[in-house]
């Protein structure tokens, strides 16, 4: 009982937290990601599954108007640059830069070199990031790059459709951008910690039940919510009129 109602008061205060830190009134509230921006545009999102190379056969990953990459994502295509994609417009990242669970280091210049003009952290709502994020925010001042967060009711309601949970970086780029108003979608990479990550994007990872452990460890995630969640986003997107092209090896592993 004590734990639950623990859990429910910590709920409750970080949803405090958030809507303060998100308000208007606050001048050092944080730029939030636009969705407009995006509207009517051709969007791929590559994520790190070792299938994303086999997914990306035959496509023509710069013909797309944004490329949206995750994390330590940023550098996989330094490996492939023809068949991976050449840039990065649009990177979503957990600002965890050192230590175990790392990302990958983002400093402005390593983020000018791949082209990303726009880096998204999606975790911003919950209790530990705000040193991250206002870090980052200082560091990228005077660089040409943003730093945006997914809005106020973007972030409750996914919280609310995990129970609660904190989404992992790539359902939280996947479900926003579904809820955009694009012209395509096209997703690649993802095959929801059934498969291991791809080559020197997480080398502690080497088995799916590894990618699955992995996310689930820092106990703020629940992966097995996520894979029904964005299946339930894809038929919603497409419903809207959205086209949402599925890589080879993700559909079979989301529907």
């Amino acid at each position: 009982m004590l734990s639950s109602l623990s859990r429910r008061l910590d709920l409750a205060q970080r949803r405090l937290r958030f809507a303060l830190t998100a308000s208007p009134l606050n001048p050092r509230r944080l730029p939030t990601l636009k969705p407009e921006r995006f509207a009517g545009r051709r969007v791929i999102l590559i994520g790190p599954a070792d299938t994303v190379t086999d997914d990306l056969a035959g496509v023509d990953v710069d013909a797309y108007d944004v490329i949206v990459r995750l994390n330590s994502g940023l550098f996989l295509a330094d490996r492939d640059p023809a068949r991976l994609g050449s840039r990065t417009d649009v990177l979503f990242h957990n600002l965890n830069e050192e230590g175990p669970r790392s990302a990958g280091a983002i400093p402005p210049p390593v983020l000018k070199r791949h082209g990303v003009h726009t880096v998204v952290f999606p975790h911003w709502s919950f209790k530990g990031s705000k040193a991250r994020v206002h870090r980052k925010r200082k560091e990228l001042e005077g660089s040409g790059i943003a730093l945006n967060v997914p809005s106020v009711r973007f972030c409750t309601q996914l919280r609310r459709d995990l129970a609660d949970h904190q989404p992992t970086v790539g359902t939280s780029a996947m479900a926003w951008l579904l809820g955009c108003d694009l012209a395509e979608l096209a997703i690649h990479g993802f095959t929801f910690f059934s498969t291991p990550y791809a080559p020197s994007y997480n080398d502690q990872v080497r088995t799916g039940a590894e990618a699955m452990a992995w996310a689930a460890a820092s106990e703020v995630h629940d992966p097995a919510l996520e894979k029904p969640l964005i299946a339930r986003r894809v038929r919603e997107a497409e419903g809207r009129g959205m086209t949402v092209c599925l890589g080879r090896n993700v559909r079979p592993h989301l529907i």
